[in-house]
């Protein structure tokens, strides 16, 4: 299931962050290394909540820093 969150998960970011999909890893930053801004944030927040229909928490990217991060929060939230 890993594998399957995470590449609809990098889908969106690719969309959002406007980067190419081979730059996006689990190991990949939000802010340092695609230079997401705050108003990316929240649009990336959005686009989970409605992809996967979970509740995302607001603060969500201060927690978790990484894709990789963000994808075991799904993860979790989808097998409650």
């Amino acid at each position: 299931m890993y594998s399957s969150i995470f590449h609809r998960f990098r889908k969106i970011i690719v969309e959002v962050a406007d980067v190419r999909r081979y730059v996006v890893t689990t190991n990949t930053y939000f802010v340092d290394d695609l230079q997401m801004t705050e108003d990316n944030l929240v649009e990336l927040r959005l686009r989970i909540v409605n992809e996967f229909d979970i509740s995302v928490p607001k603060n969500i990217f201060k927690e978790f820093t990484t894709v990789g991060e963000i994808v075991g929060f799904i993860e979790s939230e989808l097998g409650r």
